[in-house]
């Protein structure tokens, strides 16, 4: 995703990035229920009486979502400002930065593929609005951009994934919480060991790291509990757990079987991992184009950054599909990544990410299974 949704408000936030398949002329998406998406989106926030809120839209996508949204949030107490449209590629409005202080909600709507690039000036703004804390609440729904390859850059959508990520919005948030609650108690219990097929083969600590829920609550009260930037970025469809393990606890290798870097795809990747550091990298193909990228990423490119797990039930994406159901959200998909981890409490920095994912891997501690080739045990389940 290298998800820049980072927007804040004085009491709360949220940021929508909804981008689904071309169905239609003005980016009309095929099968796809505006109207529920519309209550999904307030629900998770319950909005209150005079909250302001910004949109934030694409004129020529996804239109049929705006008029929804606007009669729910009016319906709920709250204002609805602007809208700002988004124009031009990577070009914020005039101002910006002042325009988004009137708001207590940003309201970040879907946009066409060739428009979903915030500029430099957006991004800083909105990261800094967020990083003042408070009840500011973030809703991603990147959808077409979650489904990724397991080297985790773009795959193809399809019709098939639009309908399984609607289904996975409606499941048992309750006993997803509550499944989530009981895998961060087993993993902060011990050494975590991570293992795939391929040869990944890791193990590191967690000891009192935050972990980030995405349990699909975006409530004030979340938001000010929150105890990282992360917290009050409320992902739809809902299902990761995410934590930055202490870093010096790290050791081990990590296997991708395959990543693009560029126009290159470098085969069987393999990084050993020392105390949180990559101290070397081979590959059976493309050695080069891998260490080219990670050069330029500057020093937060060997660093290891993050553990995540997912947990949605509903976020399977069909056998014939080569693309992960969004960003592995799904129950048993593990991630490991690379990079900046400040939004998760971590201390690696650089701004440099790249994930990776293993929908085949084991998770163990201390003797219990967590995952087991990408399932989840009991101990995850919902």
């Amino acid at each position: 995703m290298n998800p820049l949704t980072f927007a804040f408000s004085r009491s709360v936030l949220l940021a929508i990035v909804l981008s689904v398949s071309l169905g239609g002329p003005k980016g009309r998406a095929a099968d796809i229920r505006y109207e529920h998406l519309a209550d999904c989106i307030t629900r998770a926030l319950e909005l209150q009486k005079g909250e302001r809120v910004l949109l934030r839209y694409d004129s020529d996508y996804f239109a049929e979502l705006r008029g929804p949204l606007e009669s729910r949030i009016r319906r709920a107490g709250a204002v609805v400002l602007g809208p700002l449209e988004y124009q031009a590629k990577g070009v914020p409005p005039l101002g910006f930065g002042e325009v988004i202080e009137d708001a207590d909600v940003y309201l970040w709507l879907p946009l066409r593929p060739d428009l979903h690039e915030v500029s430099p000036q957006e991004r800083e703004a909105l990261q800094r609005w967020l990083e003042k804390g408070g009840a500011r609440r973030e809703i991603h729904f990147h959808w077409q951009e979650g489904s990724v390859l397991s080297d985790g850059l773009p795959g193809p959508h399809s019709p098939a994934l639009d309908q399984i990520y609607q289904a996975a919005l409606d499941i048992d948030y309750s006993a997803l919480s509550a499944a989530q609650d009981r895998a961060i108690a087993l993993l902060r219990s011990g050494t975590i060991h991570v293992t795939t097929p391929a040869g990944t083969d890791l193990r590191f600590r967690v000891g009192s790291r935050p972990f980030n829920k995405q349990d699909g609550d975006a409530s004030p009260a979340r938001a000010r509990a929150a105890r990282v930037r992360v917290d009050r970025e409320i992902e739809l469809p809902a299902g990761v757990l995410r934590v930055a393990p202490l870093e010096e606890t790290v050791n081990g290798t990590l296997v991708i079987p395959s990543a693009r870097f560029g126009s290159a795809v470098a085969r069987r990747l393999r990084f050993s991992i020392r105390n949180g550091v990559i101290t070397s990298i081979q590959a059976d193909q493309n050695l080069d184009a891998a260490r080219a990228a990670l050069a330029a990423g500057g020093e937060a490119a060997l660093h290891f950054r993050e553990f995540g797990l997912g947990f949605n039930p509903k976020l399977q994406a069909p056998p014939e599909s080569p693309s992960l159901a969004y960003y592995g959200y799904g129950a048993g998909v593990v991630r490991l990544s690379l990079g900046d981890n400040q939004e998760l409490g971590g201390n690696v920095r650089g701004g440099f990410t790249r994930w990776f994912f293993f929908p085949d891997g084991t998770v163990e501690v201390g003797g219990r299974i967590l995952v087991r080739g990408g399932r989840l045990s009991s101990a995850g389940t919902p």
